[in-house]
C-alpha cells in the first residue's frame, strides 16, 4: 500500500511577500467583485495567504466592459480609501486590454494606455481566438515603447507548445501565469501546460487573476513540485524587484 497517500502535505506559503499583478477586486465595474464588501473579503484572504501589494487590472473589453480611465480610476479611489486599515496594500491600478479592433484603434490613435510598472501593459485574447490580431497588437505596442504582457497564454487554445510560446516570447511578449491554472481551476489541460512551462522557465510573472473570494480560497489549496517550486520562486523574487523599481 501506498502509504504517501495518507501523509499530509506540508502548507507551501507560496504567496508570502507576493505582489499580485493581475486582479479584478475593483468594486462592480467588471466582471470580478460585486460590491465593496465583497472586495474588502478579497483582501482579507489576500491578507491571510501574506499577499503584500496589489495592483488593480479590470477588463477593458468594448463588448462587454467598456471601462475608461476614470471609470476605473474612481472605483480604485474608493476602495483604496475603503482598505487603509487593510495589511494589504493597493499601491496602483491599470487595465487588463482585450485584443480586439476597438484596443488596435485605440493604439493607432495613440491613445494613452493604463500600465504597471510604468511602461508594461497586460493583454489577452478571446480564449479561442487566433494570434493574428495579437502579433498585431506586440508589434505596435513595442513600437510605441510599451512592454506588452500576455494574461495566462496556457488557457489560449492557439498556444498549445513550448515552441509557440518561445516564438511569442521572441517576439517581445511577457507571459504571465495565472496561479489557479496549477491547481486545475480551468481544466486538465490548462493545469498541464502550465505545469510544463513554468518548468521550462517560460513564464515571467505571476498574477492570481482573482474574481472573488472563492477563487481566492482556492489558491491555499496550490502545492508544487519541487521543480515548480524552484521556478516558482525565482519569478515571485524577481516580480517584487520589478514592483519597487
Amino acid at each position: 500500500m501506498d502509504i504517501s497517500f495518507f501523509i499530509k502535505k506540508k502548507k507551501q506559503r507560496l504567496f508570502e511577500g507576493f505582489i499580485d499583478i493581475h486582479n479584478h477586486i475593483l468594486p462592480g465595474i467588471d466582471d470580478g467583485s460585486k460590491s465593496m464588501s465583497q472586495s474588502l473579503d478579497m483582501l482579507n484572504i489576500y491578507s491571510d495567504l501574506g499577499v503584500q501589494k496589489l495592483i488593480t487590472t479590470p477588463h477593458i473589453y468594448k463588448d462587454l466592459y467598456p471601462n475608461t480611465k476614470q471609470s476605473i480610476e474612481t472605483a480604485y479611489t474608493l476602495l483604496h480609501e475603503a482598505s487603509k486599515n487593510q495589511s494589504v496594500d493597493i499601491i496602483s491600478y491599470a487595465a487588463e486590454y482585450m485584443v480586439d479592433e476597438f484596443f488596435i484603434n485605440e493604439i493607432n490613435s495613440e491613445t494613452p494606455l493604463l500600465t504597471c510598472f510604468n511602461e508594461h501593459v497586460l493583454i489577452e485574447i478571446p480564449f479561442f481566438g487566433n494570434l493574428k490580431r495579437l502579433n498585431e497588437a506586440l508589434f505596435k505596442l513595442l513600437n510605441m515603447g510599451y512592454l506588452p504582457i500576455l494574461a495566462h497564454p496556457e488557457r489560449y487554445t492557439a498556444l498549445q507548445t513550448t515552441k509557440e510560446v518561445k516564438e511569442l516570447k521572441q517576439k517581445g511578449a511577457i507571459m504571465q501565469l495565472n496561479a489557479l491554472s496549477l491547481l486545475g481551476f480551468y481544466g486538465r489541460e490548462v493545469q498541464k501546460k502550465a505545469s510544463l512551462w513554468l518548468q521550462k522557465g517560460l513564464y515571467d510573472v505571476i498574477g492570481t487573476d482573482a474574481h472573488n473570494p472563492y477563487q481566492l480560497s482556492k489558491l491555499k489549496e496550490i502545492h508544487l513540485s519541487k521543480k515548480e517550486l524552484t521556478a516558482w520562486n525565482q519569478i515571485c523574487e524577481k516580480q517584487v524587484t520589478l514592483t519597487n523599481s
